[in-house]
């Protein structure tokens, strides 16, 4: 895109995109994985913790400012603003566009940093959604989440996968299988009898520790791409406990569900080293909590970043979220997003990223 006459654009345009918990399979999504273990299968559900970008015509340069950071950085046109450093990544996805003059992009996480709901990658396909509705284009979601997924692995110059793409482009709960140049992702919508059953048992929590996905992932998957039997057979188990998740949410049974999520994350932490905390074991080992769940992992890499969980029944809430905060976590509200909203100027908005129709 470098070199084209920068275009002005007059609209204004606000995109707001859900994170996602992933209840089984994570990793397995990332290239080459997948390739290398039958079966493999990533499932999760976006949830109403969203990642937001505004654009609107400006006077003067253009600007890109980041309230995560409380930094802001100005330009002749978007494809002037630095590749590097913390607004690397929303750089890069400016960078996939023509060149804009005269804008302002305004980006925020409602997520804490480093909480592995994939808030970053989110917050890039809200930048995409955006510059697409500001220069009047559409692209399916498989093409956008390809394209994100790419611009992601440039900036971090690591492997990335697919998963938190797709979810803030499709929201509810998926299944999601990659195969040779294309991707299969079955969703169940967040208005369902079957995904309300899921957001009424589920439960989301900060560790208050940061993670660092890109270490951890390499440090699963080395073990996968040098052809080692044991961290085979530990991906395989991860991918059967994904697809045991996945059927037992679309037959609307929570407590295999949760001893599906049990099972991914007993398996997930002898992965790496660093995978969980000492935090965290403490309070899945905790008897009360035991009682009240039927299963919880830490979403994403691991490391830190957000516990998700599924409790034995709805009136359970209370007590486990109480004990969870009582253990230094903070505790979210979960609820199930249908997926991502763009709104420009004064039109109605196109979708809704929080409630759903039942």
């Amino acid at each position: 895109m470098q070199g084209r006459k920068p275009v002005k654009a007059a609209s204004s345009v606000r995109v707001t995109v859900p994170n996602r918990v992933d209840l089984a399979g994570g990793t397995l999504d990332i290239y080459p994985l997948y390739l290398l273990v039958p079966g493999s299968m990533t499932v999760n559900a976006a949830i109403g913790i969203n990642s937001v970008v505004g654009i609107g015509p400006v006077r003067g340069p253009s600007r890109l400012r980041s309230e995560d950071f409380s930094m802001e950085v100005e330009a002749s046109d978007t494809h002037g603003f630095p590749a590097d450093g913390r607004l690397g990544l929303i750089t890069g996805a400016l960078r996939f566009f023509p060149p804009v003059e005269g804008i302002g992009i305004r980006i925020w996480n409602e997520a804490p940093l480093g909480s592995g709901i994939g808030a970053s990658s989110a917050l890039l396909v809200a930048t995409m959604l955006a510059m697409d509705a500001l220069l009047g284009r559409r692209r399916g979601w498989e093409e956008t989440s390809r394209a994100a997924m790419e611009i992601e692995a440039a900036h971090l110059r690591s492997l990335t996968g697919r998963q938190d793409h797709v979810a803030a482009l499709r929201g509810g709960v998926l299944g999601i299988r990659l195969h040779p140049g294309r991707i299969e992702a079955k969703r169940i919508g967040a208005g369902s009898v079957e995904a309300r059953k899921l957001e009424a048992h589920g439960f989301v929590a900060g560790t208050g520790k940061a993670h660092h996905s890109p270490d951890v992932n390499w440090r699963m998957i080395r073990g996968a791409i040098d052809g080692n039997g044991a961290v085979l057979r530990k991906f395989r188990g991860i991918a059967a406990a994904a697809r045991e998740a996945w059927e037992a949410v679309r037959g609307g049974e929570i407590g295999e569900a949760g001893a599906a999520v049990g099972r991914e994350w007993a398996i997930r932490k002898t992965l790496a080293r660093g995978v969980s905390t000492a935090k965290v074991e403490k309070a899945l080992a905790a008897r009360e909590f035991r009682r009240r769940v039927t299963g919880a992992k830490l979403c994403g890499a691991g490391g830190g970043g957000m516990l998700f969980g599924l409790m034995r029944g709805p009136e359970e809430r209370d007590k486990v979220e109480a004990f969870l905060s009582g253990e230094g976590f903070a505790v979210y509200p979960f609820r199930l997003s249908c997926g991502p909203r763009v709104t420009v100027e004064g039109d109605a908005p196109e979708g809704n990223a929080n409630e759903c129709p039942r």
